[in-house]
Order: C-alpha cells, then sequence, then structure tokens
C-alpha cells in the first residue's frame, strides 16, 4: 500500500515539475508538426515541418502562403528524442537557405518568380518556395497570394478564403521562366509542337464543352473566360505528344 502510494507520488511530482517524457505521437500531437523532409545541395533530410493556419474570430483556416516564404524544420532524430520540444529548436529556412522540402505528398521547390498579374512590389523577381504539381518538359506549379496585413471594418476571413485558391504557374524545361499559365502565349511558345498550336487555334481544347461542333461564341468563352483551364490542357497534351 505505501509503495503504491509512493509510485502515485512519485507520478505526479514528475508531471509537475515537467520530468514526464512524452511520446513521439504526443510531441507530433502537441506541436502540430509533419514528418517531411529538406533538401540541401541535393542532400536529404528527415524531420519534422510546423504547420502554418491562419486565425480570426476564433475560426482556423488553411494558410498555403505561408508555405511560399519559410518553414520551421527539426531533424528527425532531435526531435524524437527531445523530452520537451523548445521553439528555439526549429530551424527556419527559406528559399535561399534550401533547394526545396516535402511532406505528405507535397512537394516544394526553391524558385525565383516574379508576380506580373498585378501592379506593386510582386514585380520584382524574388526566391520563394512554391509547390509543384506536375513534373515534366513543361511543369506546372501553385502560387498563392498574400492576404492584407491590415483590413479596415471586416474580418480577414473572406481574404484567407480567397488566398487560399492557387494560381497556376509554367516553367518550359528547367531553366524557363516562371509565368502565369494564363499569360501563355500559346502559339509563339509552344510553336515546336505545330500540332498542337493547330488544335488551339482551331479551339479543339474546350474547358467549356459544348454539344457537337463548338459555335464561335463558345471557342471565344473557352479562350477569354476559361483561358487557364484551356491552356492547362494545352500544356497537358504538348506534354503527352511533342517531344
Amino acid at each position: 500500500m505505501k509503495q503504491n502510494f509512493f509510485c502515485l507520488m512519485l507520478a505526479i511530482v514528475l508531471a509537475a515539475s515537467g520530468a514526464y517524457a512524452q511520446s513521439v505521437e504526443e510531441k507530433i500531437e502537441n506541436e502540430n508538426v509533419v514528418l517531411g523532409e529538406i533538401i540541401k545541395d541535393g542532400k536529404s533530410t528527415i524531420g519534422y515541418i510546423k504547420m502554418m493556419y491562419a486565425y480570426d474570430d476564433g475560426s482556423v483556416y488553411p494558410a498555403p502562403w505561408q508555405y511560399q516564404s519559410d518553414i520551421r524544420f527539426i531533424p528527425k532524430e532531435d526531435f524524437e528524442k527531445a523530452e520537451k520540444i523548445k521553439n528555439k529548436m526549429y530551424e527556419k529556412y527559406d528559399a535561399k537557405d534550401i533547394d526545396g522540402y516535402k511532406y505528405d505528398t507535397l512537394v516544394y521547390e526553391s524558385v525565383k518568380y516574379a508576380d506580373m498579374s498585378a501592379v506593386g512590389t510582386g514585380m520584382i523577381a524574388k526566391k520563394m518556395f512554391m509547390q509543384k504539381i506536375l513534373d515534366d518538359k513543361i511543369s506546372l506549379y501553385y502560387h498563392y497570394d498574400s492576404p492584407p496585413a491590415v483590413v479596415s471594418g471586416e474580418t480577414f476571413a473572406s481574404y484567407y478564403i480567397e488566398c487560399a485558391k492557387p494560381h497556376l504557374v509554367y516553367q518550359v524545361g528547367d531553366e524557363g521562366k516562371l509565368k502565369l499559365v494564363n499569360d501563355m502565349n500559346v502559339e509563339k511558345e509552344l510553336a515546336d509542337c505545330p500540332d498542337v498550336v493547330t488544335k488551339y487555334k482551331n479551339g479543339e481544347y474546350e474547358a467549356l464543352k459544348s454539344n457537337g461542333e463548338a459555335s464561335g461564341a463558345n471557342k471565344l468563352l473557352n479562350k477569354v473566360l476559361f483561358r487557364e483551364g484551356v491552356r492547362k490542357m494545352v500544356i497537358e497534351d504538348y506534354n503527352k505528344s511533342c517531344k
């Protein structure tokens, strides 16, 4: 009886003093991290990446734009051996520090990109992480706008929801400039594949499907209102059909 009482008191003292060693699963949950890897100079280091979210009025929102600037990372061995995780154990990496990172099924690469969709500082090319969704002759990436730092007379929620919608960005080859799919000049940039260009000019790529033969109005809608969807179909066909 005395032994049981002593063990109980010891457990309480250890818990109160923070000496209780958390399991790896508990640390993952408490720290809100995910197993992944960083790539630097072609070498991979396995570890845990801190997840990031946006908060507004008690609600939590995905914040994919945050993953474009920097991440916080702890090597796997350091994380799993530590009795308690402290903030200073996380190493901060931005796109100038590493080649990229991965977690789950997501792949992020360090790239140089200038956002020409609006006038502002984004027009100056800078290094950032960008999620790669297709690796091919023409590769595809996701780029996310960042919400404003301050809003007046409204909540951030609408901005968080809108900024979680990606813009498609493409790159021709390994050295091509990254540009918005919306801005692709199909006839000029894909001139080395005349079959795809001809199909594009004839309106054969339809994001907005027509019944039977496409009308002039339908072709116009596809080329103007559904530019991104049509160009994505062009890219997919180019990757499949052209050398």
